[in-house]
């Protein structure tokens, strides 16, 4: 396998071919990509015999994959990898309660303890971001598993999986409130103004937030095991059946003729409708054929007038209708600008230019609404900023 020997070439390589990896990325747990697909998104076969041979992808039959290295490594910087295990919520924990504990130690170092409050207020805010970041890439990919996984037992493990990552997550956020808690006196000292208090809040809203979704999902994924478990029992009863109808028993050993009794499958079936043609002998010869002559040439002479009424001509006032003009704003729209631009989120939609006038009140809640919906593309700074009666943090664009 070939190795890119410096940096700047593997970045010009990545970046030629970021829509292959994009896909790639996006696909990583369905693995549906194939070799037509692949070579549709880059400039020529050769790109992409290229990224095989330096090992960016892998090549798995008629199959394209991102070799783990780099999917990892995308996972990590964009935290969307749903593995949540016990050994990181050690780890997490054990980062937090190690920097509380060195702070304390620097007594009489104010340097180094400012140092460990910027590692212990990094700590909480990389365990609020994981915990939220990983709710919703499970969500997705617990949808994903039960719609498109074939098989009934991996489908049914996977999902018994999920649930135990579920459990690690709200053992991450029990554990990291309780040691909050625990040492909620050293905390509250650690700064001089209300940042890490603001932090502590921010943290514990963003908590209450995931567990809700938390307790969905958890329902979700038992609904799904349930509906999996109901499946295989129908499965099974059938498959026992069709065996003793091969054996030509079931008549005799099941009462399946007595449960298809009380079904009448007729009502099932379309209504048939037969018509009967009066001869010409009763239309020649009949008194009672005239009426019915007569009947017949009415309903022709009703359609046919029916038919050729000309519909209603449009009024004047219907062509001069006012336009309706709602006040809607679009705030992923607006995020999206937000996203191609190099200001800060609140100034950035303070100024934005809606179309219709908006008052400073509802830009502050488009602000926060923007904050809420994508959080895990944004990068909260330390620096707290006031406009009017308004205080903020300055968030940039995370990429």
């Amino acid at each position: 396998m070939k190795v890119f020997t410096n940096l700047n070439e593997l970045i010009k390589r990545l970046y030629a071919e970021r829509k292959l990896l994009y896909a790639l990325f996006q696909a990583r747990v369905r693995f549906d990509v194939s070799y037509e697909e692949a070579v549709e998104l880059v400039d020529n076969e050769k790109n992409l015999r290229l990224l095989i041979d330096y090992g960016v992808i892998r090549q798995e039959g008629n199959l394209i994959e991102l070799e783990e290295t780099y999917q990892h490594f995308f996972e990590e910087v964009l935290q969307l990898n749903e593995d949540i295990t016990s050994s990181t919520v050690e780890e997490n924990l054990k980062q937090l309660r190690n920097n509380i504990d060195f702070y304390l130690k620097e007594r009489n170092h104010p340097d180094a303890q400012r140092k460990y409050v910027r590692k212990i207020m990094r700590s909480m805010r990389n365990i609020s971001i994981q915990v939220y970041t990983k709710t919703i890439e499970l969500k997705q990919v617990i949808n994903d598993t039960f719609r498109q996984e074939r098989n009934y037992e991996i489908k049914r493990t996977k999902l018994e999986n999920y649930l135990a990552t579920l459990e690690s997550i709200s053992s991450l956020i029990r554990q990291t409130e309780r040691l909050l808690e625990e040492r909620r006196d050293t905390i509250e000292v650690l700064t001089i103004d209300d940042r890490i208090t603001r932090l502590i809040l921010d943290v514990k809203i963003q908590f209450k937030d995931v567990f809700h979704s938390l307790i969905e999902l958890e329902r979700t994924i038992r609904d799904y095991l349930n509906q999996i478990d109901a499946h295989n029992r129908l499965v099974k009863h059938i498959r026992k059946l069709k065996y003793l109808k091969d054996q030509l028993t079931w008549e005799r050993t099941t009462n399946v003729r007595e449960i298809l009794a009380k079904y009448n499958h007729l009502t099932l079936e379309n209504m048939t409708y037969y018509t009967t043609k009066v001869s010409l002998s009763f239309l020649r010869n009949s008194d009672d054929a005239i009426e019915i002559i007569d009947d017949a040439r009415k309903t022709i002479s009703r359609l046919k007038t029916l038919k050729n009424t000309p519909t209603t001509p449009l009024k004047e006032s219907d062509l001069n209708t006012k336009c309706i003009v709602e006040d809607f704003v679009d705030t992923d729209s607006v995020a999206n600008a937000f996203f191609a631009s190099s200001q800060d989120l609140y100034t950035f939609v303070i100024n934005y230019p809606y179309i219709q006038p908006q008052p400073k009140e509802r830009r502050v809640e488009y602000y926060l609404e923007i904050v809420q919906n994508h959080y895990h593309r944004l990068r909260i700074t330390d620096d707290w900023h006031q406009d009017g009666n308004v205080e903020y943090p300055l968030i940039y664009n995370l990429s």
